[in-house]
């Protein structure tokens, strides 16, 4: 099992950019594997970006010195609640007011693991159909009430399948809020390097003809046989 990916942070219409990506590949007691990381930090919060970049620092640490792919997926989602507890830990030493949304996505040979919490998103593309993989934590009105930086007591949604032969985008709310899932789909369907780094090009420009200001953060991953 081989990885094709590639993806893209931007600032877009914001005074700076809030979001964090992460993408590594690499063996892990002799098994392919890679990581893919978006977190959204919450505008509103003077700190935002503290919590989303810290988040995908220390996924990308654990990530580089993992020894073993035993219970991969559950030791990741445990992960991401120590990673909670650390990012609340300084923000109360430093007086950082900061969250942010998570959403990883690791692959281990043709099995994929996601932790994932707030409002960006993971997709599945497969046999021409686009399914979104999460769901968001947001109230009937529209707050976000997922996050980590803020609280202990959060809930990390999990989730675990297969993955080969299949296209995954992992995305900020930046993208998906004016995209058609038509046109992504039509994007999502991955040959070659050329055809993945056309989808990052014009799928951000899609969203941002249509009025998108917010940063856009995402990343594709193909998994090859």
């Amino acid at each position: 099992m081989s990885y094709l990916f590639d993806g893209v942070s931007l600032q877009n219409g914001r005074q700076s950019n809030m979001d964090s990506l992460l993408l590594k590949s690499r063996l892990i007691a002799g098994k392919n594997a890679m990581l893919a990381v978006v977190c959204d930090g919450v505008g509103s919060l003077a700190e935002g970006a503290f919590a989303s970049g810290t988040a995908v620092v220390m996924l990308g640490k654990w990530f580089d010195q993992l020894q073993s792919a035993e219970r991969i997926g559950l030791i990741m989602r445990d992960t991401v609640l120590g990673i909670n507890s650390y990012i609340m830990m300084e923000a109360d030493n430093n007086n950082y007011n900061t969250a942010s949304t998570l959403s990883a996505m690791l692959l281990v040979e043709n099995d994929y693991y996601i932790a994932h919490i707030g409002d960006s998103r993971v997709y599945c593309y497969s046999d021409n159909c686009l399914s979104a993989l999460t769901s968001d934590d947001v109230s009937q009105s529209g707050k976000l009430t997922g996050y980590i930086g803020k609280r202990d007591d959060i809930f990390v949604q999990y989730l675990e399948g297969t993955a080969a032969g299949k296209a995954f985008l992992v995305c900020s709310d930046g993208l998906y809020k004016l995209m058609d899932e038509g046109f992504l789909a039509s994007k999502m369907e991955m040959r070659n390097k050329r055809s993945m780094k056309e989808a990052v090009k014009v799928l951000p420009q899609y969203v941002i003809e249509r009025g998108e200001l917010d940063n856009i953060t995402f990343a594709i991953v193909h998994c090859q046989a």
